[in-house]
């Protein structure tokens, strides 16, 4: 509540006094939050296969700009607000990801045999994975991207057609290499006692 406060430019008390109750401030502040996602995401042209990768580069933009902020929103959510909390925020963006990968379908990038709710569960579950592992400082914000990226390339991957195909299989080897690099680096600075072996990085 003091982050959310600081953040308003107001005093602790002035949430309370004009929501009345915690769980109406974090309802408040997910239903703001969703709907200035999904208008970022309205204002798109591109294909829905890249959509669906724009979509984690737009979200992850959105935490990068204010990191204190949206730590402690998700940590209230999925650690303090128990499971109403998390049943309103994964609603509300289980909505825009199922959408994309409902055009992603229709528009035969992804096969027909693909249920948008069930395909955008997984991918919903890769992307708030990695992001609760940034929550609780344990993966860097640049990192978390390019893991995602990667996931939903392979994800994908396997049930798309032809030329969808050959733009995922790309897709997935760029989001390799980043990783891959960004692992030298970090092992370089000494951020971490040593990368992952060179086997875990090649492509099958």
């Amino acid at each position: 509540m003091r982050a959310l406060a600081q953040h308003a430019g107001v005093s602790i008390a002035t949430p309370y006094n004009l929501f009345g109750s915690k769980q109406a401030i974090m309802i408040s502040i997910l239903e703001v939050e969703m709907q200035a996602y999904r208008s970022q995401l309205e204002e798109l042209r591109t294909d829905p296969i890249t959509a669906l990768f724009h979509a984690v580069t737009i979200a992850t933009a959105r935490y990068n700009a204010d990191p204190g902020f949206y730590r402690a929103l998700l940590f209230s959510v999925y650690n303090d607000g128990g499971t109403e909390f998390r049943s309103i925020f994964s609603g509300s963006s289980h909505a825009i990801w199922r959408e994309l990968v409902a055009r992603a379908v229709a528009a035969g990038h992804l096969g027909q045999e693909v249920e948008p709710n069930a395909f955008a569960v997984m991918l919903e579950h890769l992307f708030f994975g990695c992001l609760l592992e940034w929550v609780y400082g344990k993966l860097p914000m640049q990192e978390l991207e390019i893991r995602v990226q990667y996931g939903f390339a392979l994800t994908m991957l396997g049930v798309a057609n032809t030329d969808a195909a050959v733009l995922l299989r790309a897709r997935a080897l760029s989001a390799q290499q980043s990783l891959w690099q960004t692992w030298q680096r970090a092992a370089n600075e000494n951020a971490i006692s040593s990368p992952p072996s060179p086997a875990h990085a090649r492509a099958g």
